[in-house]
């Protein structure tokens, strides 16, 4: 499939979506993208993750399109957040100490397999979702496709990121052997 191919097909894919034509079953419309991305590559998740990100940087009114159904998915149709707070302490504890514990994990795989620089960027990408999430009273998957629009809309935030790593680096640096304060 070539690229114009796949811009068509995640065109298609968003109208399907936009439409009702597909069940998402409760999920995020960015992960239903890379899954049925990442069926059609024959890839890894990965793959497909960068694919769209590539074409909807490339395309910015596909971007905007997408963005446009995220918000539509998830601020307008869903309403998340409330089945959380309607469980049981129980349940709701237990579902925190799983997810707890997987952050975690991942973290500590991270460290093995991936440079500072990608923790970092992760991390701080991670802190920005929240906080809009937070601020604007989103779902953490909306406010983190809000936030990448916003990325591939402006490559000049890239720069500022990589920017505040580059202080975090110098930071850490400065403080190796010393107290940290």
């Amino acid at each position: 499939m070539e690229h114009n191919e796949y811009t068509n097909f995640i065109k298609k894919e968003l109208e399907k979506i936009k439409d009702h034509q597909v069940d998402l079953h409760g999920s995020c419309v960015a992960c239903h993208m890379i899954f049925i991305l990442k069926a059609r590559l024959e890839s890894s998740e990965q793959n497909a993750a960068d694919l769209l990100s590539e074409i909807l940087t490339a395309n910015s009114i596909l971007n905007r399109e997408f963005i446009d159904v995220v918000e539509k998915i998830h601020m307008n149709e869903r309403h998340l957040g409330g089945s959380f707070a309607l469980r049981e302490r129980e349940s709701k504890d237990s579902y925190l100490e799983a997810y707890f514990s997987n952050v975690l994990d991942e973290l500590t795989s991270d460290l093995i397999t991936t440079s500072h620089r990608i923790i970092l960027r992760k991390l701080l990408l991670s802190y920005l979702s929240l906080y809009l999430a937070q601020t604007i009273g989103v779902d953490y998957h909306a406010a983190t496709e809000e936030l990448y629009y916003l990325l591939r809309k402006d490559d000049s935030k890239n720069s500022k990121i990589s920017q505040l790593i580059s202080k975090f680096e110098s930071k850490i640096k400065t403080n190796t052997g010393q107290d940290s304060r």
